[in-house]
C-alpha cells in the first residue's frame, strides 16, 4: 500500500468535502435558509450571536438581523461568510483528537520546578527558569497548571512589548488596574501581591534583556516577596548566564542569586537517555487517541522526533499524526507504524525530514546499517 498516496487522498478528501459544501452554501436561494443553518449552530455550539459576530468581523446587530431575515445588506458575502465558519467548525469537530491534558514527564518536572521555587520563598520570592525550544509542550503545561492552581497566574509575553506593558499585562492577569506609567503599576501590583499566596509564571520570555529581567526580580520577588517562573528558549538561558562585569549587566549578581533551579529541557532531552523527558508511555498516552495504536516502532521514531532539537518536537508529532488519522489504510487497520510516519513527513513536507536523517529510517533499517558496520570492521 502506498502510505504516501493515501495520506494525501485522505487530507484532500476531507479538504474537497469542506469546498462542496461551501459552494453549496453560495448556492442558496434564499437567505432564510442560510440564517436558519446558522440558528442552529449557534444552539448547537452553545455560541451568543456576539460571539459569531465577532468571529465574521461584523457587529452583533447584522448577525439579530440576519437571523430575523431582515437583514438589508449584500447577502451573498454574509451567507459566503457563515457558511465557511460552519463547515470550518464541522470540520475540525470531525477531527479525532487527544483533548485532555496528559501528565507527562514534561510535565511533572516543570510541576516539581514551580513547586521547590514556592518552597523556598520565605522572606523573598525565588526565581525558576524553564528553558526549552519550540514544540516541548512547556507552555501548554504552565497553563493547565495555572488552571489547576488557583494560587498562579499565568501570563504569556510577546516582543512588541515595553517594560509597562509587561507589568501592565500581569496586572491584568491579577485582577489589578493596569492603567497608567510605570511607576504607578508597579506600585499598583506590589501592594496587591504582598502577603498574598500567588505565584507569577511568564511565558515567552527569551527576548527579555537585562534591564526587564532586573525590573521584574524588584517588584515581583524583593518588593512583594512573591514567587517568578520565567519560560523561554535559549535566548534567555544566554542572558542569564552573561558576565556580571560587563556594564550594564551588575544586576544579573542579583537575579541568579535568587535562582533556585533551571529545568533546561533541551538538555534533559538530548542526554536523558533511555526513557529521559519522553519515555514510551508519555508518547503512547499523547498520541492514542480515537481507537488508533502505535507500533512499538512508530513510538521509537516519534521518540526520536522528540529528543531531537529545532524539529517542533512534541508539535510536529501531534500534526503527523493528526494528518494520519485522514488515511484509510490507519482507520482499515487501526494502527499507525513508523512507515506511516515517514510517509506523512515526506508528504507534508515537513523539515523534520532534514533534521532527522537518522530518526526517519526505519528501526530494520538501522540494524541493518548496523549490521553491516559490524561486518566491515569484524
Amino acid at each position: 500500500m502506498d502510505h504516501k498516496n493515501d495520506i494525501t487522498l485522505g487530507l484532500e478528501r476531507d479538504a474537497r468535502l469542506v469546498k462542496e459544501r461551501i459552494l453549496m452554501g453560495q448556492e442558496f436561494e434564499k437567505a432564510k435558509e442560510a440564517a436558519s443553518r446558522l440558528a442552529v449552530f449557534i444552539e448547537e455550539q452553545g455560541w451568543t450571536q456576539a460571539a459569531v459576530a465577532n468571529k465574521l468581523g461584523v457587529s452583533p446587530a447584522v448577525i439579530n438581523q440576519f437571523l430575523q431575515n431582515k437583514y438589508e445588506g449584500k447577502h451573498e458575502d454574509l451567507i459566503n461568510k457563515v457558511v465557511n465558519l460552519i463547515e470550518s467548525i464541522a470540520r475540525k469537530n470531525r477531527r479525532p483528537r487527544n483533548d485532555k491534558f496528559i501528565d507527562t514527564t514534561i510535565a511533572k518536572q516543570i510541576g516539581s520546578l514551580i513547586s521547590q521555587t514556592e518552597m523556598f520563598s520565605d522572606d523573598e520570592g525565588k526565581i525558576g527558569i524553564i528553558i526549552g525550544d519550540a514544540g516541548h509542550g512547556k507552555s501548554h503545561c504552565l497553563r493547565e497548571y495555572a488552571k489547576a492552581n488557583k494560587n498562579t497566574v499565568y501570563v504569556e509575553l510577546d516582543q512588541a512589548m515595553t517594560p509597562t506593558l509587561v507589568f501592565a499585562e500581569i496586572a491584568d492577569k491579577v485582577k489589578v488596574y493596569s492603567a497608567g506609567s510605570l511607576a504607578t503599576v508597579t506600585r499598583r501590583l506590589i501592594e496587591h501581591l504582598q502577603n498574598r499566596h500567588i505565584t507569577i509564571m511568564i511565558d515567552e520570555a527569551s527576548h527579555l534583556r537585562v534591564k526587564q529581567l532586573d525590573q521584574l526580580r524588584q517588584v515581583i520577588c524583593v518588593k512583594a516577596k512573591r514567587p517568578l517562573i520565567l519560560a523561554g528558549n535559549a535566548d534567555l538561558f544566554k542572558t542569564i548566564m552573561q558576565q556580571s562585569s560587563k556594564h550594564g549587566y551588575e544586576s544579573l549578581d542579583q537575579f541568579t542569586s535568587r535562582l533556585v533551579r533551571i529545568l533546561n529541557l533541551d538538555e534533559l532531552a538530548a542526554t536523558g537517555g533511555e526513557g529521559g523527558l519522553y519515555t514510551a508511555e508519555d508518547i503512547r498516552k499523547l498520541y492514542e487517541y480515537g481507537g488508533i495504536r502505535l507500533t512499538k516502532d512508530a513510538v521509537a521514531t516519534l521518540r526520536k522526533m522528540c529528543i531531537t532539537s529545532r524539529t517542533g518536537r512534541l508539535r510536529t508529532c501531534g500534526h503527523i499524526i493528526a494528518a494520519l488519522h485522514t488515511s484509510g489504510v490507519v482507520a482499515k487497520t487501526g494502527q499507525i507504524d513508523s512507515q506511516m510516519i515517514i510517509a506523512a513527513i515526506e508528504q507534508l513536507r515537513l523539515p523534520v525530514a532534514d533534521r532527522l536523517p537518522l530518526a526517519i529510517r526505519s528501526p530494520d533499517e538501522e540494524e541493518e546499517k548496523q549490521a553491516e558496520t559490524k561486518a566491515k570492521t569484524a
